[in-house]
């Protein structure tokens, strides 16, 4: 089993179903060899720059996917050690461990430590397959982890897998908890590769929202007055519908002053062991109780993950979690949305401004592959609703 075990499948094959045989996630990783061809890194740069042999026929795709957050990645500690103490309570001898996703191939090293009969690891993209191995032979467990160059939703018993894994492992998890799709990866892999009673890490996780004011944030999100010139009617691009990573920004969350308006509201609660994308809802509605009087100017997103169905421990992108923990933000940092007062239709956007104790509607839309969403919030009516979402959750939230 020291070998690589690569997964050839034609590109016009992958494009016409990438989801084959396994069901379809949308969201393909970086680089994802069933995507289709990806140039090498040397076309990313003018022919007569310097490109290192090392980089120049590596996929473009993933050469920046490492160096824009994997490095991060596997340099946050507390991440490591989640992983690790999980992996250690989990695994048994005589254990088949499944990783997808394996990148460095570091989760899949710390796995085949807890002394199993064999650890499998599914990474997407042959390049990284190929410097996963190396890797792994470089830290002597070759003979103990065998990689599999392909999507998780393409391996199959009997040809990747002598029989079905009694425990998954993934980090699939994205700024937004199922941004790389790891609901529709893992519900796959339940279906297909894994026992039964086989163990999911993480087991379980949810995405919060809270709605925040900050100086700050509206000073880099929209037009003010200057030299006695009125420039906000140039808010009119303000864009109050994409979900925005505080990274792209160039900011951590945490080093910007900000107010929490209402705070700490789950939106999407998965179990890995029982859900699937089409457990979430497209929309639903909630009431939001604000905390604290101010002007709304964002929804900020971060989520929790569970080592266990116990909550054993927990992995957080809550920005006071993630304070000391540098790495953590600059692979994953938090999501935000600007936020208006959509009942009040204007050329340009109107601020939402809240009272402590009033009741907003929150609406919340997920994408068709509920990766990604998208919240509306409105300022209640008494006795009536506004037009949006499907009722789906009407108690308070605080």
């Amino acid at each position: 089993l020291e070998e690589l075990v690569m997964d050839k499948i034609e590109a016009d094959e992958g494009e016409q179903n990438p989801e084959r045989p396994g069901s379809g996630p949308v969201w393909l990783p970086p680089g994802a060899d069933v995507a289709g061809d990806d140039a090498p890194f040397c076309h990313s740069l003018e022919e007569h720059f310097w490109v290192p042999d090392r980089l120049a026929d590596k996929s473009s795709s993933v050469v920046e996917a490492v160096n824009d957050f994997h490095f991060a990645m596997i340099n946050d500690t507390p991440r490591n050690h989640f992983y690790r103490t999980a992996l250690e309570r989990a695994v048994k001898k005589g254990d088949t461990v499944l990783e997808i996703g394996t990148g460095s191939g570091l989760l899949a090293m710390l796995a085949a430590r807890t002394g199993p009969q064999h650890v499998y690891a599914v990474e997407a993209n042959r390049n990284m397959s190929e410097l996963a191995q190396q890797l792994i032979k470089s830290n002597g467990l070759d003979s103990e982890i065998t990689v599999i160059n392909a999507l998780s939703t393409h391996v199959e018993i009997g040809r990747h897998l002598p029989k079905k894994a009694d425990v998954l492992v993934s980090e699939i998890l994205g700024t937004l908890l199922l941004g790389e799709s790891a609901l529709a990866f893992v519900s796959d892999c339940r279906q297909r590769l894994l026992t039964p009673d086989a163990t999911i890490i993480p087991a379980a996780g949810v995405q919060f929202v809270s709605f925040i004011e900050s100086a700050d944030i509206k000073s880099i999100t929209s037009a003010s007055n200057w030299d006695g010139i009125n420039l906000e009617g140039f808010d009119a691009l303000q864009d109050t519908c994409n979900v925005v990573f505080t990274k792209q920004y160039g900011f951590r969350l945490s080093s910007v002053p900000y107010k929490t308006l209402a705070g700490g509201i789950p939106v999407a609660e998965v179990d890995f062991y029982t859900d699937d994308p089409d457990s979430l809802p497209e929309s639903r509605r909630m009431t939001v109780v604000a905390e604290a009087s101010g002007t709304i100017h964002a929804a900020m997103l971060y989520w929790e993950v569970y080592s266990d169905r116990e909550k054993t421990d927990v992995m957080s992108t809550d920005p006071e979690a993630t304070r000391d923990n540098f790495p953590r933000d600059m692979q994953w940092g938090q999501a935000l949305q600007l936020i208006e007062d959509s009942s009040r239709v204007g050329a340009c956007p109107v601020p939402l401004a809240v009272e402590a104790g009033d009741e907003l509607e929150l609406l919340i839309r997920f994408s068709r592959d509920r990766a990604v969403m998208q919240f509306e919030l409105l300022k209640k009516k008494d006795g009536a609703e506004s037009d949006g979402a499907s009722p789906d959750e009407t108690g308070p939230a605080s």
